[in-house]
């Protein structure tokens, strides 16, 4: 007879498996999550990343979907509210910046941690600026970054002061706008897999899933490209589904056409890029 099997663990969830727990419950309970996915040309965007990496700064493509999530948000300014409870039902709070949640991974102590990070207004900042935010995420130490502490704070928590935390997030905005953003974006490192489906309590979340080379229609040619696997999730209970379309074809259009990496690009003294923008416009890619 075999020997049946033994527990070899058994713990209490706090701290940062509470924080994860509660922050995931906090979506199903109290939003209405739907979901739509769609795809990206890739390659017009990376030779201008190439071009801005080489004249302004090096970046990488995640400041590109930080701003293209904040631009496309600020296109459909309806989109950056938030569902919160109060005493006697709910209500639906509008913000007028766009902040928006990244998820950073790094070492922190003798061990790799996750946690949420955030660019403050982050449609008005340059792609320089949320790359350099970026890279202080991961360089600074963790008693000089805001989001580090809180993360460190919650390490400690038990699970009912995580709930605590999590109860008055749906309740202050205050509070909420404190800690985290008005919406985010969440990624999968590498190039492997497809769509990524994410679960925020957030109104809107942009996913970013796989990158291979596929078969792609330009100008009536098909071709092969760099295409992106995205999937967007909101809020019904905010984001009506022709919102929804909006900000997909937007965040979309922003990518493939890199409008907003040209502006940059001029703004830094390339007259050459003026033209390029132009034509960009006339084929109606941005």
């Amino acid at each position: 007879m075999e020997v049946g099997n033994r527990i070899c663990r058994d713990q209490s969830v706090r701290g940062e498996q509470a924080y994860i727990y509660c922050l995931k419950a906090r979506a199903k309970r109290h939003h209405c999550l739907g979901y739509g996915t769609f795809s990206v040309d890739l390659d017009p965007v990376e030779r201008y990343r190439k071009e801005y990496s080489r004249r302004v700064r090096p970046i990488t493509y995640v400041p590109l979907y930080v701003k293209a999530t904040a631009l496309a948000i600020q296109r459909n300014p309806e989109a950056n509210a938030i569902l919160f409870r109060k005493l006697l039902g709910l209500r639906i709070v509008q913000f007028e910046a766009v902040d928006v949640n990244f998820p950073i991974t790094r070492m922190i102590g003798n061990r790799i941690v996750t946690f949420i990070g955030t660019v403050r207004n982050a449609a008005a900042k340059s792609l320089h600026e949320i790359q350099d935010e970026l890279a202080q995420y991961q360089r600074c130490p963790p008693e000089k970054s805001f989001a580090m502490r809180r993360f460190q704070r919650l390490s400690r928590m038990p699970l009912w002061q995580v709930r605590l935390v999590h109860w008055t997030m749906t309740r202050s905005p205050r509070f909420l706008i404190r800690n985290v953003g008005t919406c985010g974006v969440t990624f999968v490192e590498g190039d492997s897999g497809e769509h990524m489906f994410p679960i925020g309590p957030m109104s809107v979340v942009f996913g970013i899933g796989g990158a291979r080379r596929e078969p792609v229609v330009r100008g009536g040619a098909v071709g092969i490209g760099h295409v992106l696997k995205c999937t967007l999730m909101v809020d019904n209970f905010v984001i009506s589904g022709l919102t929804g379309a909006r900000l997909a074809k937007d965040f979309k259009n922003l990518l493939e056409g890199g409008s907003f990496v040209i502006e940059e690009l001029e703004k830094a003294g390339d007259a050459k890029w003026h033209c390029t923008k132009h034509a960009a416009s006339r084929t109606g890619t941005d």
